[in-house]
């Protein structure tokens, strides 16, 4: 890794990986830029904690692990409204694909097609996503705010003030 952070520019001696893997030296923006390049992948992948885990530094441990990845990502700001888009999005992109699942399900003739059973485990697994938003979705707004339409459909018309 030194020779390889050698030849992308960033000089970082083997005893100074060894103290960065130990947490004895911390990781500065340049660091974590071209080792995620060196190793294929990207800095927030680095930086997000594994699945199983929620936990960053600084950050309170009211998050879901799936909230701290987008957010990782770029594509969620952890705030009231922040979580409120996103779950909105998350509700209705699962509103869909469920709609999807049972109307290809009722088409007649699908029980006999190869794809009924991969069918049968996708709608079942919309479904239990469905379950676990509505339950976010609480949280975050016991108004409801999360499951109304005409509120998200606000949210993607154009600001007619401009």
């Amino acid at each position: 890794m030194s020779k390889l952070l050698d030849d992308a520019g960033r000089k970082l001696s083997p005893s100074g990986i060894s103290k960065l893997e130990a947490g004895d030296r911390r990781v500065d923006v340049d660091d974590l830029t071209v080792i995620a390049y060196l190793l294929r992948t990207t800095p927030a992948a680095l930086l997000t904690p594994p699945d199983a885990e929620s936990g960053v530094t600084g950050v309170p441990g009211e998050y879901l692990p799936e909230e701290i990845e987008k957010w990782m990502q770029g594509s969620l700001k952890l705030t009231p409204e922040g979580l409120l888009h996103y779950w909105q999005q998350e509700w209705f992109a699962c509103q869909n694909r469920i709609q999807y699942y049972e109307s290809s399900l009722n088409i007649p003739g699908s029980d006999q097609l190869p794809s009924t059973e991969t069918y049968r485990q996708r709608l079942a697994e919309q479904r239990e996503r469905a379950r676990f938003i509505r339950v976010r979705g609480e949280q975050i707004d016991p108004t409801g705010r999360v499951f109304s339409g005409p509120d998200f459909l606000d949210r993607l018309a154009p600001d007619s003030t401009e």
